[in-house]
């Protein structure tokens, strides 16, 4: 949407002048995506079909106009708004319409995605304001005098609050809690690392110091906390990270058994829609299918790859966390064991021992606990998955099921078993020409293991040249690199023939964009489609409510000054000529002295200078002494000549 000032009578509107020809300019309201999705979800609803804010949204920002393209690309009018909105409803109401179950499978997700970063970040955001502005008092306090008790008692209170805040709980807190067993236990650890003795000379550590030594002692006492809990005598209101193995266990196992029977489940719809489109599929594939079965198959084909790319992400972030999980908990168990064997039964350690081991304990704890976040967020994606396709899950139906069967056993051509493409005659790495496509092999291309793969590793070639199916490519072939991007491909003949005609293939690729706009966000080019992504409207959606929920403020100075003003300036004359007589009259005043050979023996040395000012103190006890002066006076040197002589007085004062 174009930016400005909102039209009256409807929010989110803008409004921007269009030179005409005849009548100097014409006044158009351009109306944004998020007020065509709110007039689209009011329109479902009076149909009695509940629309989420998000697939309004993203249906609303991928309806193409007659003259091609999106209406989203361009500033929307309000005929077009109206147009848009109809064409949106027709689609989401649609049940000859497929596609819509893959916009609101990525529509669905990603907002649940966002919303758990958002509850995260949102409680971290609290926990670290809190924790600062405690820790921004402290680093500040001063004491004027070391024995005034009630202001270093209000300092103690102090740190015993910011304690609260950051070791109830492994990422913080934004309020204390409210457990007498925890405040006891937090109380007893601080008086016993830092007692009230250490205040005077904490007091006299800079701001930086302070900081620093506070979040060492945050350290210490979380892990005399987690040894507590380790020796059952404490540790109330700390999660426990040991036992969230089991479960990450289960949900492991559950991504990696679903993941491959949609995985299965893909290759069979694949299977399926080669073999329609195979050059004889006339006569071999006559009267199994229907075309309009085989379009809905292409379709459904999407949305299980969409749903398989989710499972693949989170099976991926689960195995990930729960290896780190593992080795956090091991460096935990190895960390409590030093320290039964350190403490023991003792009465009292050294804490240059101890201490270290109690905050080596917290780091360890800390790092593992948020893997465990990582995990619980994971879960939760996970059912919101099932749930998902517990609405919407299709499969293939018994006709489909024998025409791939037929396929299978072999009956069918596969342009595959053709003579393989020579790929050896592809320009490789050392190509001069920047206009031709690059292929990239491990043995001619060093950081070939680590290339960043364009269009989520599917095939461009498939995708184009099949009429929208969607296979993954086969990176043991190589990767082609052209225009900045890296794609793989299914066979040999794919890459050949992308690499003849790179540029067909791309705009191939936007024009499957345009009639299925699933793909967008399946095959990552946010980029190419800046305003009807996934990804720029939920953008959008956010940060309209941070805009909304924003309070901001600007102090500007009671009585403006002007810097052209002379704050010297005088008006009056008179002011001004006695002015100039005052200068004037200091002018003439002015005093000069000489030195001549008469007055030069006049006066003694000493007399010609100022004497220097007594200062005293007046005390109850009056000392000093009275030491004798001894000057030295020279006479000869000026008048008639005579030797000189050296005259040596003592004075007793």
């Amino acid at each position: 949407s174009i930016s400005g000032p909102a039209a009256p009578g409807r929010p989110g509107c803008a409004t921007q002048c269009l030179p005409k020809a005849d009548s100097g300019c014409e006044i158009m309201v351009a109306i944004s995506i998020i007020t065509i999705s709110k007039e689209l979800m009011l329109a479902c609803r009076q149909l009695g079909h509940v629309v989420s804010e998000a697939l309004a949204a993203v249906v609303a920002a991928t309806v193409v106009s007659s003259a091609g393209g999106f209406f989203s690309e361009k500033p929307i009018d309000e005929n077009d708004a109206k147009t848009v909105v109809e064409e949106a409803a027709k689609k989401i109401l649609s049940k000859e319409r497929p596609g819509i179950s893959a916009l609101r499978l990525q529509a669905d997700y990603e907002v649940a995605f966002q919303d758990l970063e958002k509850a995260n970040q949102k409680h971290l955001s609290d926990a670290k304001a809190a924790e600062e502005k405690t820790l921004a008092w402290i680093s500040k306090f001063t004491a004027k005098f070391d024995e005034d008790f009630d202001t270093l008692t209000s300092l103690y209170k102090k740190i015993y609050h910011f304690l609260l805040l950051r070791c109830t709980s492994p990422s913080g807190e934004a309020k204390p809690p409210k457990d007498m067993a925890v405040e006891r236990e937090v109380a007893a650890a601080l008086e016993s690392v830092f007692p009230r003795v250490g205040l005077r000379s904490f007091v006299a550590l800079t701001g930086a110091e302070k900081a620093a030594q506070l979040q060492e002692l945050t350290g210490i006492v979380l892990g005399i906390r987690l040894f507590n809990m380790h020796q059952r005598k404490g540790g109330a209101g700390l999660p426990s990270v040991i036992d969230a193995k089991m479960e990450s266990d289960q949900l492991l196992d559950q991504l990696t058994k679903e993941a491959e029977e949609v995985s299965e489940l893909c290759q069979d719809y694949s299977d399926l829609l080669v073999a329609f489109q195979s050059s004889q599929r006339t006569k071999q594939m006559e009267g199994l299918v229907e075309e309009k079965e085989v379009q809905r198959t292409q379709c459904d084909l999407l949305y299980h790859r969409q749903y398989l790319c989710y499972l693949l992400n989170l099976q991926e972030d689960v195995s990930t966390s729960l290896e780190k999980l593992r080795k956090g908990q091991q460096q935990l168990r190895e960390e409590l064991m030093d320290l039964d064997a350190l403490v023991g039964g003792r009465v009292s350690v050294p804490k240059e021992q101890v201490y270290p081991r109690f905050d080596a304990l917290a780091r360890c704890y800390r790092s593992a606990w948020k893997e465990v976040q990582t995990l619980e967020s994971r879960a939760k994606l996970q059912s919101v998955l099932l749930e998902l396709r517990q609405r919407y899950f299709p499969t293939l139906s018994i006709n489909a099921r024998a025409a791939l069967a037929k396929a299978q056993r072999g009956d069918v051509y596969d342009e595959n078993r053709e003579d393989p493409v020579d790929l050896d005659s592809i320009p490789g790495p050392d190509a001069t020409d920047p206009s031709t496509a690059v292929r990239l092999t491990v043995e001619n291309y060093e950081s070939f293991l680590n290339l960043p793969l364009d269009f989520q590793g599917f095939c461009v070639q498939s995708l184009v040249a099949r009429k929208g199916l969607l296979v993954p490519g086969n990176p043991a072939l190589g990767v082609v690199r052209y225009a900045g991007r890296y794609c793989v491909f299914s066979s040999e003949r794919a890459m050949a023939e992308f690499c003849t005609e790179p540029d067909r293939f791309f705009a191939g690729v936007r024009e499957a964009c345009y009639r299925q706009p699933e793909l967008i966000h399946l095959l990552r080019v946010h980029e190419d489609f800046p305003r009807s992504s996934l990804q720029a409207i939920l953008e959008m959606m956010s940060g309209q409510q941070s805009v909304m929920l924003a309070d901001v403020a600007c102090e500007t100075p009671l009585h403006f000054q002007e810097s052209y003003i002379d704050k010297s300036y005088e008006w009056n004359e008179w002011k001004l000529r006695q002015d100039a007589l005052h200068v004037a009259d200091i002018r003439r005043k002015t005093t000069s002295t000489t030195q001549t050979a008469f007055s030069h023996l006049r006066r003694e040395n000493e007399t010609q200078v100022y004497l220097p000012k007594e200062a005293a103190t007046s005390t109850s006890t009056s000392r000093g002494t009275n030491p004798p002066r001894l000057k030295k006076y020279f006479v000869g040197l000026r008048g008639v000549p005579q030797p000189m002589q050296v005259a040596e007085c003592r004075y007793d004062l």
